[in-house]
């Protein structure tokens, strides 16, 4: 499926890297300058492209005012802070497996660590981290369907509701008892003297909550899975560790773990020789851009060392993804303490990775792995 994916994207590129789609009545866009014109002109291109609405699909005023309130809380500083949290938490998962004797990247690692730490960011309970993934899965559907042009199923608004029905009952707790968390902070900040709504207040965390896991866990996942299949790259990571942000770089880039973004034309454009009307979706294809062979030589090779172009994957502009620090910490305090603590790391031989069956996410619903043998608690 993979395969099919990239090899259409190749094709698009080629022969109409700016397409209408009549089937899903959109605008694709395939090439990698391309996008970058999109995402970096919010003026003509509106973020407002969605029925679930959030600070990622707000334009400026209002999304700049909310953005600068949020990004307080994922300062470089407060960052680096969080690392030996981090590393308490991947050192508690290890633990677990080399006990177990078994271990699935996805379940037991890549997604566990991301919704924990998210999750105490923002000062929700951790116990509840299964009831988020159950959330996070609907959500993720309901996107697929507007990309496709059709109406979201009433279920899938309805475990939106019942997510946002939590968020506010956590918000409204910190009206009354605020703590020192992303919550509190929300429920209690003032822009231009008035309070956030509820809906900004709710929708803000469910955006932090559910890209907070779901980039972080895809890109954990396909950045082991990438290493494991080639070996050259692995002996290097573990002979100089430092090598491992190179890596993450390129897994970014070859596996985007969001495979698109959305905006609205506010004007009639011109964009690589297509004149778009006003009022048109145009779907921007960053799995696409980060293979262009324009902006990448040998860009379907997964080379860490390749000289350093900045891949689309969180994204460019005034929506750059403001946890992408977060999320290339996680991975690389995931993967290196994976890697000094169980040697011998390989697929597992009788149960392949799984695939995550999604138009929108691109990685692994499971990665068994095998070892030949565990080291407890390596620096």
């Amino acid at each position: 499926m993979s395969q099919e994916r990239f090899d259409h994207y190749a094709r698009m590129r080629a022969n109409a890297p700016v397409h209408f789609n009549p089937q899903l009545q959109l605008w694709e866009v395939y090439r990698y300058a391309d996008i970058q014109t999109v995402l970096g002109d919010p003026h003509t291109y509106s973020s407002d492209a969605s029925v679930l609405q959030t600070m990622a699909t707000m334009d400026p005023p209002r999304h700049t005012q909310l953005r600068r309130l949020v990004a307080r809380a994922f300062s470089a500083k407060l960052i680096a802070d969080l690392e030996p949290r981090i590393v308490s938490i991947v050192d508690g998962l290890l633990d677990r497996a080399r006990q177990r004797g078994a271990l699935d990247v996805v379940n037991d690692l890549a997604f566990p660590l991301p919704v924990t730490v998210i999750a105490e960011l923002l000062g929700l309970p951790v116990e509840d981290q299964l009831k988020f993934k159950a959330w996070s899965i609907p959500a993720v559907k309901a996107a697929e369907a507007e990309l496709h042009g059709m109406p979201v199923p009433p279920e899938q608004l309805a475990a939106v509701a019942e997510l946002e029905a939590y968020l506010l009952q956590m918000a409204n707790a910190r009206k009354a008892d605020p703590r020192a968390d992303l919550v509190s902070g929300l429920v209690h900040a003032e822009i231009d003297g008035q309070r956030l709504t509820d809906e900004e207040i709710v929708s803000t965390c469910r955006l932090l909550l559910i890209a907070g896991f779901e980039t972080s866990a895809n890109l954990i996942g396909n950045t082991l899975h990438l290493l494991l299949l080639h070996p050259e790259v692995l002996a290097r990571v573990r002979e100089q560790p430092a090598q491992i942000d190179a890596v993450i770089e390129e897994a970014l880039r070859l596996h985007t773990p969001f495979q698109f973004l959305a905006r609205k034309t506010l004007r009639e454009v011109e964009l690589a020789g297509q004149q778009i009307p006003q009022g048109q979706l145009v779907l921007l294809m960053l799995g696409s851009g980060n293979r262009d062979e324009t902006a990448f030589e040998r860009a379907d090779e997964f080379d860490p060392w390749r000289p350093p172009v900045r891949h689309l994957s969180f994204g460019h502009g005034i929506h750059y993804c403001l946890g992408a620090g977060l999320g290339r910490m996680e991975a690389r305090i995931a993967v290196t303490r994976l890697l000094a603590q169980f040697q011998g790391l390989r697929l597992n031989e009788s149960s392949p990775p799984v695939p995550l069956q999604s138009v929108v996410l691109f990685g692994l619903q499971h990665l068994p792995v095998q070892w030949d043998h565990a080291i407890v608690k390596a620096a």
